[in-house]
């Protein structure tokens, strides 16, 4: 092509404008370009940018991992996205990111919840990467990121020769656990995790990194000592007090499968008035229909901590053991940290399913008697369902109801109706189908029996009167804490407040 013939949108203009004066009517005068569209940034690259890279989408590789609860009943409910938090700030701005596009979100610490609480079908806010721990000397006490699990607390007090208010389960959340109230086997000389907290920090609906103790924003800090996760915001720390680990410690399980029923009636009487430095779990159960049919009877289990030697606490058990002579002993004197391991619970991931209420007296006979047989007609195939019993009272008890949203301050036990599945009954809906009303059956017998409200850090779905359950007569200053701090119910789940 000659250059004569190249024409340009330059020469056109420059050509036109010529003619144009030519002719004496003044130059053409350019029209302005049309604006380009305004990009709107993805919500996705926005939340990337927001969490510096780290967001999990289901096309990432750790992502299954990731998005895996714990409880395995709700492993199906997949979130779109996983976010790890790494700072208060983040989690503000995610919070915002939620708002802005009405994305719903759960909470993660260890992603036990039993009723599936901390999962989603849009975000899920895991809190894992938060995990620092650090322990003060001077004072004693040791502030905990709401990330870490019981794992990574039990190593760090472990290093520093103190113990907490704790649980068995090393893959638990350390949030979970205190923001329900958290029960141990320290609980009856410590009082409830959530007793010993002393200051906390939390990042609001509005955003606000809000820090809470006694002396400040002081209706919040009542509300999170008991009141139960994912209600008032994303907790984020907490401080709490520490107690030198014990010089001595003896602990024990000892099983029974023969005269189980003499054996329960006499364990409940003596470890009912034992002292409190006494912790101990006290479980009926664990017969498939196989072995019933065998004519075997339900078996016993304790599970005991006890704060002083072995001889004396085979001294308590005495009245027991002159009743049936157990079919497994195993009592030992550990270092403290050493007998954690000893009551540990894996809590590996599985289909689970826990219906709870707490007592205000040990089982009676009839009640004993009662369960007992209904065990036997456990309808699962390979899996197993038990009753167990938290001895609770001591000083858990000596704090007043109305002193934090942890409102049972009566009971004497907290009794557990407990269902596991294997992955091949988990995948026979007709299976789980017999076996939850089986459980909810035995929660009836519980409840006939003297059982009365329900324990928050076990939350069930298939309560009705969830709210008078978990918190009693301190429910209506918790919404009323709840609306002032989440006007909007940002934090909502099928149990929110």
């Amino acid at each position: 092509m000659s250059d004569r013939a190249r024409v340009t949108r330059r020469g056109l203009l420059v050509g036109g404008a010529a003619a144009a004066t030519a002719l004496g009517i003044g130059p053409l005068r350019a029209q302005p370009a049309p604006a380009a569209p305004a990009v709107v940034p993805d919500r996705w690259d926005r939340l990337a940018r927001i969490t510096e890279g780290g967001l999990l989408r289901p096309s990432s590789p750790q992502f299954a991992a990731e998005a895996l609860p714990n409880n395995l009943r709700f492993e199906p409910v997949r979130p779109e996205a996983v976010v790890p938090c790494r700072t208060p700030r983040m989690i503000a701005e995610v919070l915002a990111w939620c708002q802005d596009y009405e994305m719903p979100f759960a909470l993660r610490g260890g992603g036990h919840s039993y009723a599936g609480f901390s999962t989603s079908r849009g975000i899920v806010l895991d809190m894992t990467p938060m995990d620092a721990i650090a322990y003060d000397a001077a004072s004693g006490r040791v502030r905990v990121a709401a990330g870490a699990l019981n794992a990574q607390v039990y190593e760090a007090l472990r290093g520093a020769g103190r113990m907490i208010t704790h649980g068995r389960c090393p893959t638990v959340g350390a949030a979970g656990f205190l923001l329900g109230g958290g029960i141990g086997f320290n609980m009856r000389r410590f009082g409830v995790g959530a007793d010993r907290l002393v200051a906390s920090e939390i990042v609001t609906a509005d955003g606000r990194v809000r820090a809470l103790s006694g002396g400040e924003e002081t209706d919040l800090f009542w509300a999170i000592r008991g009141g139960g996760g994912g209600n008032f915001g994303v907790s984020t720390s907490f401080t709490l007090e520490t107690q030198p680990v014990d010089t001595r410690l003896t602990v024990a399980r000892l099983v029974w499968r023969g005269k189980t029923l003499e054996a329960a009636k006499a364990l409940f009487a003596c470890t009912d008035d034992g002292p409190r430095v006494l912790g101990s779990r006290i479980a009926l159960g664990g017969v498939t229909p196989a072995l019933a049919e065998k004519g075997r009877q339900v078996p016993l289990t304790l599970l005991a901590q006890y704060a002083g030697s072995r001889e004396e606490f085979l001294a308590l058990l005495a009245p027991v053991l002159a009743v049936a002579v157990p079919d497994f002993t195993d009592v030992r004197e550990l270092a403290y940290w050493e007998a954690q391991h000893f009551l540990m619970e894996p809590g590996e991931p599985g289909w689970y399913r826990e219906r709870s209420a707490f007592l205000a007296s040990a089982p009676s006979e009839e009640f004993l008697e009662t369960a007992t047989e209904h065990l036997r007609q456990w309808p699962g195939t390979g899996a197993q369902a038990s009753l167990f019993f938290f001895q609770t009272g001591g000083q858990m008890n000596e704090t007043l109801p109305e002193a934090t949203a942890f409102v049972h301050r009566d009971s004497r036990w907290l009794g557990v109706v407990g269902a596991v599945w294997n992955a091949e009954d988990a995948a026979r809906p007709e299976v789980v189908r017999a076996a939850k009303a089986w459980q909810d059956a035995l929660y009836g017998v519980v409840n006939r029996f003297g059982g009365a409200g329900a324990f928050q850090n076990f939350p069930d779905a298939s309560l009705v009167d969830w709210r008078a359950r978990y918190y009693g007569a301190n429910l209506a200053r918790l919404e009323r804490i709840k609306a002032a701090v989440d006007p909007t119910n940002l934090f909502s789940f099928p149990q929110s407040i």
